[in-house]
């Protein structure tokens, strides 16, 4: 009878344990993680991560475990970085993420997603400046840009290139992917290791088009626009470990943004909306106008 009870006891007990199926997998809160990054990683919405742990809002509490529904239990870029040849980006780049040019390229697949850190080199100074007078030729003719990011097809400055009439702020938008995965570096200045405002002052340079160096600096150029009237190029600025403008990258368009990220050591594009980047947004200026020009 004492063995029936202990029995009966433990199933409650177990009863009251929220169910993890086979197919979830776990996530221990680390510093700098957000709902939205761990979800992206595992491949698990938002929405489900906050019903299986019973969560409310977004604020996450270093060391919480939390139950993933169906994720994957190490995303593969975390998976790649053990090994000497290993491999990261592995997943298929979307639309904005691309093209990724440059010496760096020579190891990557017909597609361009994968990347062999082993061999990487990165982009010369002669290719982002060919990049900055316009598209790639061949012996063919004129190339199209690979995946040209969506908003370009509905911006009014994104001109036709085969016209040789092309649009300044593309221009810019396809240096500046060009120097994605260039690695980060606090103070950096150089293609082997830029900080955000190094990024956006390079980007810039080879336009012949000159920045102050910090993104303080930055912020006090060019006219303010509201987050509503954001177009590709212009600037957007965070307030991350000070009151001013401490970070700062270059808008791509459809709410995504290119800078050189500290968390992810690279040259990355990440969305404004997800949390930090919502919770740090300081505003954003426009330097290039309508057109070839520039704004006073």
């Amino acid at each position: 009878m004492k063995r029936l009870l202990t029995f009966l006891a433990a199933l409650a007990v177990l009863a009251a344990v929220p169910a993890v199926s086979l197919a979830d997998t776990t996530h221990t809160v680390r510093k700098g993680d957000t709902l939205g990054k761990i979800a992206r990683a595992h491949r698990v919405s938002v929405a489900k991560i906050q019903a299986a742990n019973g969560l409310e809002g977004t604020r996450l509490s270093v060391g919480t475990k939390l139950v993933l529904p169906g994720g994957k239990a190490q995303s593969k870029r975390r998976k790649a970085r053990s090994g000497k040849n290993r491999r990261v980006n592995v997943r298929k780049a979307t639309p904005a993420e691309e093209p990724r040019v440059g010496a760096h390229l020579s190891h990557a697949d017909p597609q361009g997603s994968t990347l062999h850190t082993g061999t990487w080199t990165p982009p010369t100074e002669s290719e982002l400046a060919e990049l900055a007078r316009g598209p790639a030729k061949t012996a063919g003719g004129t190339l199209p840009e690979v995946a040209a990011h969506p908003a370009a097809a509905t911006d009014p400055n994104a001109t036709d290139a085969s016209k040789g009439d092309e649009s300044i702020k593309r221009r810019l938008l396809r240096v500046a992917r060009g120097m994605l995965a260039v690695p980060y570096r606090f103070g950096g200045t150089t293609l082997w290791g830029l900080d955000c405002s190094g990024f956006v002052q390079k980007a810039f340079a080879f336009l012949d088009l000159g920045l102050p160096r910090t993104a303080r600096e930055q912020f006090r150029e060019g006219v303010t626009v509201t987050k509503a009237e954001l177009s590709a190029g212009d600037l957007v600025f965070f307030r991350t470990r000070a009151k001013y403008a401490s970070h700062v990258g270059i808008y791509l368009g459809d709410n995504r943004f290119i800078h050189a990220s500290a968390h992810d050591r690279k040259v990355t594009i990440d969305h404004l909306d997800e949390p930090y980047y919502r919770k740090h947004y300081l505003g954003a200026k426009r330097l290039l106008a309508e057109g070839n020009q520039t704004e006073n």
